[in-house]
C-alpha cells in the first residue's frame, strides 16, 4: 500500500508495539515491519541515546493513523 509520498513517515497505531513510529515507517515505505524492528534494536545497541531521543521525538511529532 503506497502513501503519498510527501508524508511518508507516520505512527501507524493499528499495528504498533510502543508508539507505532517503526510499524509507520514501515508501512509508508513499503518495508518489512520486523526488518524495521530489528533496524532499531540494533541501532538502539549501537546509539542508545540518540536513538531513544530521536524515537520519542518522532512519537510526538508524527502524525498517527489507522493502518492495518
Amino acid at each position: 500500500m503506497r502513501h503519498n509520498s510527501r508524508n511518508n513517515w507516520f505512527c501507524n497505531k493499528a499495528n504498533r508495539k510502543i508508539a507505532g513510529v517503526c510499524s509507520g515507517i514501515a508501512a509508508g515505505h513499503d518495508f518489512n515491519v520486523t526488518a524495521v524492528r530489528l533496524a532499531a534494536v540494533l541501532m538502539l545497541f549501537t546509539f542508545p541515546v540518540m536513538v531513544l531521543f530521536a524515537y520519542v521525538l518522532a512519537a510526538l511529532l508524527l502524525p498517527s493513523r489507522y493502518i492495518i
